[in-house]
């Protein structure tokens, strides 16, 4: 026995309906999520912090210029290199002018192992 064309029609109808509230419901509740999340992440960014602090900005009567003073130390003393032995004429006269400074040892990356025992 075939549908009656009334009936289709009812129920496409109420198919039709359901749909659209279906659509509606769906995008209200996606709007009421996203008012929310913006609700929560706006209190979250105000108690982010446990103390508001108040900055006050005064006009400065006097004005602190910074220089940059260099001191330079002095050279360490050299110390020789002959194995201990040093003669009375090489220990009783002083230096007159400081030798050049030693050149600094080249960097070398360090050793490194990795793996287990």
């Amino acid at each position: 026995m075939p549908a009656h064309p009334e009936n289709v029609r009812r129920s496409a109808h109420a198919r039709d309906a359901a749909v659209l509230r279906l659509r509606r419901v769906t995008q209200l509740s996606v709007a009421f999520m996203i008012a929310v999340g913006g609700a929560f992440a706006a209190l979250a960014a105000g108690s982010t912090h446990a103390k508001k602090t108040v900055v006050v900005v005064r006009a400065a009567a006097r004005q602190v210029s910074s220089t940059a003073v260099l001191v330079q130390a002095p050279a360490p003393p050299l110390v020789g290199v002959g194995g201990g032995q040093t003669s009375d004429s090489q220990a009783a006269a002083p230096t007159a002018a400081p030798a050049a400074p030693a050149a600094a040892p080249a960097y070398q990356q360090p050793v490194v192992v990795s793996g287990g025992s």
